[in-house]
């Protein structure tokens, strides 16, 4: 005949048998309560505490190892353990910078020329959609002199200088356009050079004077500048 244990006594066995992890979050008002009780529990040397910023605390879970190492996920930190595996020190550097995506801008090809869709103001007001040559050898943002009015600067006084361009050297009108939008990016006081429309043929420049607040990479596979701020 087959006894049978007690049921409780068999869920005592089952619960001896599966421990549960604690979870210190219940317990920690803040990021750095968190670790100080992890710390309390593993019992490691801890420094740098005071690099911690006020967050919260982390949503964790698992065995206090996997949430030592969720928590301190937002930060550069160093872990040391014995060749046993248990952490014997833990010191926290500094809090991790979220990496800028930048801005992505697609392109179209055209004669091996990446193009790319602008919008300008000169006075704030009036906007001008254009498709622009991306031209990171042209100083300034460059565009024909008939725009000047379209724009809102027909009243702006210019000076004049000479540029240097693949078609030869240029006399031209040089000036400031109030807003430049790359992408979500507004971008405020750009030089821009007007040149004749017949020098300049169907061309519109996207120069340094607009590309040069950022770091720029030309993607022809997938047919996107990536611009981070500098």
């Amino acid at each position: 005949m087959k006894i049978r244990p007690p049921l409780l006594l068999s869920y005592l066995f089952i619960a001896l048998a599966c421990p549960v992890h604690a979870d210190t979050t219940r317990q920690a008002d803040n990021l750095a309560d968190q670790i100080i009780l992890l710390q309390d529990r593993m019992k490691f040397r801890l420094s740098g505490l005071d690099k911690i910023a006020d967050d919260p605390a982390a949503k964790v879970h698992g065995a206090p190892e996997q949430q030592l190492r969720q928590a301190l996920a937002p930060y550069n930190h160093i872990i040391n353990q014995n060749p046993k595996g248990r952490i014997e020190q833990v010191v926290i550097i500094n809090k991790k910078h979220k990496t800028d995506p930048g801005l992505l801008l697609p392109t179209r090809n055209q004669d091996g020329h990446s193009l790319v869709s602008v919008d300008l103001s000169g006075d704030g007001a009036i906007w001008q959609t254009l498709e622009m040559t991306v031209d990171t050898g042209a100083d300034l943002i460059v565009l024909p002199e008939s725009m000047i009015t379209t724009l809102g600067l027909g009243e702006f006084a210019f000076t004049e200088r000479k540029l240097q361009t693949a078609n030869g050297e240029m006399i031209a009108k040089i000036g400031n356009l109030q807003k430049v939008r790359l992408a979500e990016e507004i971008l405020e006081n750009v030089e821009v050079a007007f040149v004749n429309d017949q020098q300049l043929g169907n061309n519109k420049l996207l120069g340094m004077s607009a590309l040069g607040r950022f770091k720029l990479t030309i993607d022809d596979q997938s047919q996107l500048i990536t611009l981070i701020k500098k």
